[in-house]
């Protein structure tokens, strides 16, 4: 599936979204648009554009018509002009990667608990977009759309957050506690640390974890170990499951590098130059912020020094840590700093690379070797 970036919107996106088509009055009124979006507390817009190139707007998408007490929004989608070819099979993904894109920011970020979508009642491109993302059409409205100057009618499509498909939290037992993962079928998209005792602060991962037996009614980690967990193990996408094999093989000191696909859910275009050049770190080694900040300026000193302290945010920041491995950049002076998981976990990580075994795995590609618990 096309990869969709999500940015919310900014008055000066006006002059692009005009050019891109997705709108055809004048910039001025184009920003009062966005103005009173940014303003509108039962509104979320943003820019969408394709993670191969940016700077190229795919729609003008978002949430209207919030209600932030029932947890419920409406989609609104304008396409840009290269979107709208509805005959188009590749424009027709094109939809369905935006409409997926958004539902994933809608149920697992900004924590909705139903979606709803009205479609023309001729747009077969969008139907078969929302319909191949988990929506549902409950009814047709009688001309509910004012399009080209009458009044049409159009599709009522609508999606709960538990039912959306191709998308998991696993949890994998440590020492320390208990790491979750969480993605699709076509990558990992988040991993975050949880100490025993720890609430599980995130609605969706906390309603996994208490229904795999991860946390307690109140959603606070057990002492678990892989054997019970294994037993309420819910089903889970491909690649979820191939990190989850993965990272206990890291723990079990059976792997040393990993083989999932991973896709960054946010992040500025630094912040991903930085993450992708951590990527290149080898296990059991560490460099330091400012090697970082060299390889990122072709050997600039200078810039590099005045670089390291954005480094730093953006290795705290990165949303996939162990797989994009930010514990192994340290500070100039040896000092554990700039963790999301935790100065804690973060020097247990470097020492289970850097000192100990490595145990084998076996000629069937099956590991021989005990997993942490």
């Amino acid at each position: 599936m096309q990869q969709v970036l999500l940015a919310p919107v900014r008055i000066l996106d006006a002059s692009r979204l005009r050019a891109a088509g997705v709108f055809d009055c004048k910039v001025a009124e184009i920003e009062s648009t966005i103005r009173e979006s940014i303003n509108n507390p039962t509104q979320a817009m943003y820019v969408a554009s394709d993670s191969k190139s940016p700077q190229d707007i795919l729609a003008y998408a978002g949430f209207t018509s919030v209600s932030l007490e029932n947890k419920n929004a409406n989609i609104t989608l304008r396409f840009a002009r290269s979107a709208l070819r509805e005959a188009d099979l590749e424009h027709s993904e094109t939809r369905r990667s935006i409409l997926d894109a958004l539902l994933r920011l809608a149920f697992f970020s900004l924590q909705y608990h139903r979606v709803s979508l009205v479609i023309p009642i001729h747009d077969i491109s969008s139907e078969r977009a929302a319909l191949s993302c988990g929506m549902t059409q409950e009814a047709v409205l009688d001309e509910a759309l004012y399009v080209d100057g009458s009044f049409i009618d159009a599709g009522l499509f609508s999606l709960l957050a538990s039912d959306y498909p191709d998308y998991a939290v696993a949890f994998v037992p440590f020492p320390r506690g208990v790491i979750s993962i969480r993605g699709s079928s076509d990558a990992v998209e988040g991993v975050r640390f949880y100490s025993v005792g720890d609430i599980v602060d995130d609605p969706f991962e906390r309603q996994v974890a208490i229904r795999v037996g991860t946390a307690d009614k109140s959603g606070v980690i057990l002492p678990i170990g892989p054997e019970a967990y294994a037993k309420t193990m819910p089903a889970l996408p491909e690649e979820i499951q191939k990190a989850v094999r993965e990272l206990r093989e890291y723990f079990a000191k059976c792997r040393t590098n990993f083989s999932v696909n991973i896709r960054f859910p946010y992040g500025s275009d630094f912040q991903r130059h930085v993450w992708q050049e951590l990527q290149r770190i080898p296990y059991g080694s560490t460099v330091s912020y400012e090697d970082i900040a060299l390889a990122l300026t072709g050997n600039d000193r200078v810039a590099a020094r005045n670089l390291s302290r954005a480094v730093g945010s953006a290795c705290a920041d990165n949303p996939i840590p162990i797989f994009v491995p930010c514990h192994r950049v340290i500070g100039k002076d040896g000092r554990l700093v700039g963790f999301s998981g935790g100065v804690e976990n973060k020097e247990f990580l470097l020492e289970h690379e850097i000192f100990g075994f490595f145990r084998e795995v076996s000629t069937k590609g099956e590991v021989e070797c005990h997993f942490y618990g």
